[in-house]
């Protein structure tokens, strides 16, 4: 094992793409051994209210979550990891965003910005976010665009 695999995989940021499940679930288990809390939501048949209600179930948000962005932000700035940091896993995010393009990239700035905000506080955010679409592309966010993880950087390794 890589000492702080972490740190590596945040290079380009903290939003890393996944197209296999294989490779998703490879890097999740390194990133536990580092001592990360793992919180995964599968996005494939979510909207944008179904996201905020199973995000806040999931991530155990105070019962005045406003269901909105600016809560989403807000208490996710809150929390505090016991040890190193928290792992968004979104999966199916390709379905999400084919849905609800402009929420599901705000959702992904909002974890970037409070990546660094975790950063400053000596903890860490990540989020792995999986695609079936092997080319799916995201938009700059937080000033840096998402990049898929190093086994799956080449096309080529992705399929195409």
């Amino acid at each position: 094992m890589h000492p702080e695999f972490w740190r590596k995989m945040m290079l380009n940021g903290s939003v890393v793409l996944y197209n296999k499940s294989s490779i998703l679930e490879k890097d999740i288990a390194l990133i536990k051994a580092e001592g990360f809390e793992v919180a995964r939501v599968d996005c494939a048949d979510l909207d944008e209210g179904a996201f905020h209600k199973k995000i806040a179930k999931t991530l155990m948000f105070p019962a005045y979550y406003g269901e909105n962005l600016n809560a989403f932000d807000d208490c996710l700035s809150d929390i505090e990891p016991e040890k190193t940091g928290v792992l968004l896993v979104f999966e199916n995010y390709d379905k999400f965003l084919a849905k609800n393009p402009e929420f599901g990239n705000d959702v992904l700035e909002v974890i970037q910005v409070n990546a660094w905000r975790f950063l400053i506080r000596e903890n860490v955010l990540m989020s792995f976010v999986q695609s079936n679409d092997p080319e799916l592309l995201i938009p700059a966010i937080g000033g840096m665009a998402p990049q898929w993880n190093d086994a799956e950087w080449f096309d080529k390794a992705r399929g195409l």
